[in-house]
Order: C-alpha cells, then sequence, then structure tokens
C-alpha cells in the first residue's frame, strides 16, 4: 500500500517540478470556471493549475519502452536481469528495516523504563507542577483553580491528560508516571509519523525518532524537561512535530485530489479528507493558543511563518500567484485561529495571573547582554552531555564520553546549519516544501529562545535552550535522510557527521539502562517524606524544593506547603500553591516546620521563632544535608 501511494505521489511531484511563475491575475480555483456551481477552494493545492505548464510525461513515463516493438526474447532477457537486483534491494530493504525496527524498540524500552522508574531517583519540586495544575482542577472543579497560584497557564497539555488520572488514583506518583507516559506516547507517536511522512520511509521514521529519544536521555535536565514534567519547552517541539505531520498531510492528499481529477477520477474522497486535515489543522491551533505566549512564540508564529515565508520568497511563482495567496490565507487562519484560542483563555482566566511565565518575557539590563552572549556556547554543551573535567584525559574512560558530547553538540549546531545551505537543492515536491518548512521553523525557534537568552533572562539556566535542541535535532534527522535518499553530493559527508549524534545517543541509553530500578531510595525526598511518616507528621510547611515534592511522594499523606522563611519568620509563598493548603485544620494535631542550611539560623534569630518556640525538635541528616524540623501543637502560618 505505502509503495502504491509513493508512485503517486511521485507522478504528482514531477507535475510540481514543471510548474512556471502565473500571470499577474490571482485564480484561486484549480481549474477555470466553467460554470457557476463551482465554487473557491482554500484548504489545499487548488491554486496550482493555473501557475502550471503543460504537463509533461514523467520520468517513468518518459522511459517506459514501447511494448509493441518488443520482442519475446528481450522481454524475457531483460526479466532475468532485473530478477536478482530486486531481490537484493528487497533483501536490504529487509535488513535496513529490521536494524531500524530493533533499534526504536530498545530506545523506546530505555525512555519508559527510565519515566516509569528511574526517573523517581531524580525527582525533585519542579517536577511536579503538571500533576499540580491538573489536581488544582480535580479540586475546584474547573479549569483553573482561582485559590491556586500556577507558575504558567497550560490548559491544552499534559496537565489536561492527567485531570482523569488525578480522579481514579488521586495526588499520587501514579497518575504522575502514567500522565508522563501519555505525553511520551503521544510525541512518539507523531515523531515517527512525522518523520516517515516527510521522507516517505518508515525505517528513517523508526531511526530518527529512536535518536530524538535517545538524545532527551542524555542529561539529567533533558530527561527532567521531556519526561519529568511537561511544560512550554518540551510542548512546542510536541506542537511543531504534530503541526508539521498534519500539514505534510494536507498537501499529500492535496496532490492526490488533484492527480485525480486530471485523470478523470472521482476525487470527492479525497476532497473530503483534505477539509477533514484543514479543520484539524485549525482547530489544533485554536489548542495551541490556549497555551498563551509561550505556546504563540515556541510554535504559532515558527509554524505559520514557515508555511508562509517558504511560498512567498519561491521565486518560481509569482506574489501574486494563486498559490501564493493560498498558502498566504493558510497562515492567516492559522494565526487567527491561535489568537481566538489566546483570548477564550484570557476569558476564562479572568485576573488571574502567571508572574513566573510573565518574568521570563522581560527584557534584561543592556549590560549583561555581552554576558548572555559569551554563556551560550557552554551553555550549549552542557545541556548537551559535556561536563566540566579538568586534569581528565582525553583518552580516560570518563574522558572518551566527554570527547563523543563534544563533537555531537558540535554537530548538532552544525548540521542545521548545512540544511540551510542546501535550501535551493530540495525540490518543489511535497517532501522538498517541508524540507524548507523544517528550516524556517528551526531558525524561528532559535531566533525566538536567542532574544530571550540574550535580551532576556533565560541565560539563568541552560535548559531554556531546549527549544532550540529539539528543532536542530529533527533538522538534522530529516536533513540527514533527505540527503542520503537524495544520493546528494553531500550525503556521504552528512553520514558522517550524524555518527557522533547517534553514538551520544547511546551512551544516553547506556547510562540510563544503568540506573537502579530502586534508585528512588536513594532520592533526599523519599527519605524525607518516610521519615516524616514514621514520626506521625502529616502536615507541615518547608521551602520550595521539600514542599511539593514530598507530598506528591507520599501520595498526599504527607502534606507540605511552600512559604518564606528568613530572618522576620516564616510566610506563605504564592508559587504552585492553594491558599486553601495554609487554613487551620481542626483535626490537625500537629504541624511542622523544615529548616536546612541557611534557614536555620534566619528563623532561629527571628522574633516569630522567640515568641513561639516549639513544642519538640527532631533532626535528620539525608545525604549529606542536614534537616531541623520544629514541631507545633498550632498552626504556624
Amino acid at each position: 500500500m505505502d509503495k502504491e501511494i509513493e508512485t503517486q505521489l511521485h507522478d504528482t511531484d514531477n507535475n510540481e517540478a514543471a510548474e512556471a511563475p502565473s500571470d499577474d491575475i490571482i485564480d484561486l480555483t484549480e481549474t477555470a470556471s466553467d460554470t457557476a456551481e463551482e465554487v473557491i477552494d482554500l484548504t489545499e493545492e487548488a491554486a496550482q493549475q493555473n501557475d502550471e505548464l503543460p504537463e509533461e510525461k514523467t520520468d517513468t513515463e518518459a522511459e517506459a519502452p514501447d511494448t509493441d516493438t518488443l520482442h519475446t526474447a528481450d522481454v524475457s532477457a531483460e526479466a532475468s536481469c532485473t530478477d536478482k537486483p530486486s531481490k537484493k534491494n528487497l533483501l536490504g530493504d529487509t535488513i535496513l528495516f529490521a536494524a531500524a525496527f530493533f533499534v526504536f524498540i530498545c530506545t523506546v524500552a530505555s525512555a519508559v523504563y527510565y519515566i516509569v522508574f528511574a526517573a523517581r531517583y531524580e525527582f525533585h519540586a519542579d517536577c511536579t507542577d503538571t500533576i499540580l495544575w491538573a489536581n488544582a482542577s480535580v479540586v475546584s472543579g474547573k479549569l483553573y483553580d482561582p485559590d491556586f497560584t500556577y507558575a504558567c497557564f497550560l490548559p491544552f497539555s499534559t496537565s489536561t491528560i492527567m485531570i482523569p488520572l488525578v480522579k481514579i488514583f488521586g495526588l499520587t506518583m501514579t497518575a504522575h508516571v502514567g500522565g508522563m507516559l501519555c505525553f511520551f506516547i503521544i510525541l512518539t507517536f507523531f515523531m515517527l509519523f512525522m518523520i516517515k511522512e516527510i521522507t516517505g520511509s518508515t525505517s528513517a521514521g523508526f531511526f530518527g525518532t529512536a535518536l530524538f529519544i535517545s538524545i532527551t536521555l542524555v542529561t539529567p535536565k533533558l530527561r527532567e524537561i521531556f519526561w519529568g514534567h511537561t511544560i512550554y519547552y518540551s510542548l512546542g517541539i510536541l506542537f511543531l512535530v504534530i503541526g508539521a505531520f498534519l500539514y505534510s498531510r494536507l498537501l499529500s492528499v492535496g496532490n492526490r485530489e488533484r492527480k485525480l481529477k486530471k485523470e478523470g477520477k472521482n476525487a470527492k474522497g479525497a476532497s473530503l479528507h483534505k477539509l477533514v486535515i484543514f479543520l484539524c489543522l485549525c482547530v489544533f491551533m485554536l489548542l495551541t493558543g490556549m497555551d498563551g505566549i509561550t505556546g504563540f512564540t515556541l510554535f504559532a508564529i515558527p509554524f505559520a511563518g514557515a508555511i508562509f515565508i517558504e511560498q512567498f520568497i519561491n521565486r518560481k511563482y509569482s506574489i501574486l500567484s494563486g498559490r501564493t495567496a493560498l498558502v498566504t490565507f493558510r497562515a492567516l487562519v492559522f494565526l487567527i485561529m491561535t489568537i481566538a484560542g489566546t483570548l477564550i483563555n484570557n476569558l476564562l482566566l479572568g485576573n488571574m495571573q502567571a508572574r513566573y511565565q510573565d518574568a521570563n518575557s522581560e527584557f534584561s539590563e543592556m549590560s549583561s547582554w555581552i554576558s548572555h552572549v559569551q554563556k551560550l556556547p557552554l551553555a550549549w554543551l552542557r545541556l548537551l552531555g559535556v561536563e566540566d573535567m579538568p586534569d581528565i584525559m582525553f583518552t580516560d574512560k570518563e574522558g572518551v564520553p566527554n570527547l563523543i558530547y563534544i563533537i555531537s553538540a558540535l554537530m548538532l549546531a552544525v548540521l542545521p546549519i548545512a540544511a540551510t545551505f542546501c535550501y535551493k537543492k530540495y525540490g518543489n515536491d511535497r517532501k522538498g516544501r517541508m524540507m524548507r518548512i523544517w528550516v524556517w521553523m528551526h531558525w524561528a525557534v532559535t531566533a525566538v529562545v536567542l532574544m530571550g537568552y540574550i535580551c532576556g533572562v533565560l541565560a539563568v539556566a541552560d535548559w531554556r535552550l531546549t527549544p532550540m535542541v529539539g528543532t536542530s535535532l529533527i533538522l538534522s534527522i530529516l536533513f540527514v535522510c533527505w540527503a542520503v535518499s537524495a544520493k546528494a553530493d553531500c550525503s556521504r559527508l552528512v553520514s558522517l557527521l550524524i555518527v557522533p549524534v547517534f553514538a551520544a545517543g547511546y551512551l544516553g541509553v547506556s547510562n540510563v539502562m544503568k540506573m537502579p530500578k530502586d534508585g528512588y531510595k536513594q532520592n533526599t525526598w523519599y527519605q524525607l517524606s518516610g521519615y516524616l511518616y514514621e514520626h506521625g507528621l502529616t502536615k507541615g510547611y518547608s521551602s520550595f524544593w521539600n514542599a511539593n515534592s514530598v507530598t506528591l511522594i507520599s501520595g498526599g499523606k504527607v502534606k507540605v506547603s511552600d512559604v518564606y522563611i528568613d530572618e522576620t519568620g516564616v510566610s506563605r509563598r504564592r508559587y504552585q500553591s492553594s491558599t486553601k493548603w495554609y487554613n487551620d485544620d481542626p483535626l490537625q494535631r500537629l504541624y511542622f516546620l523544615i529548616l536546612e542550611g541557611q534557614e536555620k539560623k534566619d528563623f532561629m534569630s527571628s522574633e516569630d521563632y522567640k515568641n513561639d518556640r516549639p513544642m519538640t525538635t527532631l533532626t535528620a541528616e539525608i545525604n549529606s544535608t542536614e534537616f531541623t524540623i520544629l514541631v507545633y501543637d498550632h498552626n504556624i502560618v
């Protein structure tokens, strides 16, 4: 079935390659209308007919022999000559498919192992945000809980998937892991089919998806961003992948519809299919728009902008051609739907604000911009696995992996540039257009991230470069697949350049599989949760890193709320918390306050401590960190 479809698309692609600029008259119809009943079709390649020259024969048709002039002996001889190569090709394709599928399964298994088991060892407070948003919706019975203070508003995300899981399993690690597995399945599914759709190769889909997943396992921060919780950095990548897949399908079905109409066949099924895909894209844009400014900047603008600019700068078509008008219409509709989603979300929010999300959109001092630029190369290297190893030999056991990570990080910076230099070589068929769209999407995302990194406050953390890593990796994969399949002049070179990236991915998978299944027993907050529960302490307060993580790990048996702790005493902190968490509970007999490090000295010098002494003081040392736990018989916040 795949081969039949590919043959149809091949014929259409060659026809597209013969297209020439149109006249200045805008015609948005696929063929000149002979009757008043024909309508303008703005959902697919309806405008291309007027841009075409008289149809030429495809390569296959031009080379086809005249069967009336062939002798039977010649046909038999030709068949015998082609039997062996076809069998050889079939065997090679089978081996390639088997190898790709094996690599894919191994990589998926390692990622699932990490999400279900190994991630618990690296679990901390930042990983709790997604499920806390879902829990807030469950508790309030609304999409947004007015009593909860959100870090950011992402209603169209994994938190939505977690809502039914929280209803079933409660605020537990089971619900959290289930939600992250759902996100993993969705991203893996669409990544696989997006790559297959653009390259036309299932093997490429398996290899490419495996490589992407393996790189996300390279460092603890990438593992956290993709598989520990879901925020806009990983959501932006998912949205780009889904959008690219749907748009590629839109072009593919549109090509099939045109071919059927040219052959005089019934194209109603293809037309309906095309319309459904276009409507799905519109609804998808509406939903992503509900994720606010971050969804708009990391997905909507790069996606719609890439679709428009790829067509607009294509000198093969006049600016006033029907096809340019059609693509412009599509891009505008996508942006309008995104803006509509943002407006709907604003209505649902009312006066609620997400200060953390808003702060990331602020300018930093201009005097700091140079230092941000200087930090960029090392931030890129660290995020992709490079470690600081002074006095370690390159050839040492620890040094060799570091060299691999360095080369891999450099290749992921170089390959998108090489893909951009090959921009004009991709051709004008559907696959070539999608390659060019991905080039534009990558550089659009890069521009947005660098703007925030250099001129904003994103430079405070390396992991805020994650969207750049994601689009760079995807574009590199697609570029290598194109170069190899098209037998481009650079195919052998880029095949070598991607090898270090595969090696880095292998190291990431290998390191994950070495993580113990019960590694959570060494996790600080798992141990702290157990210690508190053993001592009958079930409700209390702590600073951020010891608060929400303990609550989720204990399944709500030990509820720890986030507070400020300083020389003035203890006060509520309105961040990823609900005002209800601080209310007095008449059934609660004991409350506690967890102190660590400087917090102990600061609080014990405050008037709050001097005027309200605890009834009991406990001390626990966990992973070289000393925790002081003050126990009260009343609520202290």
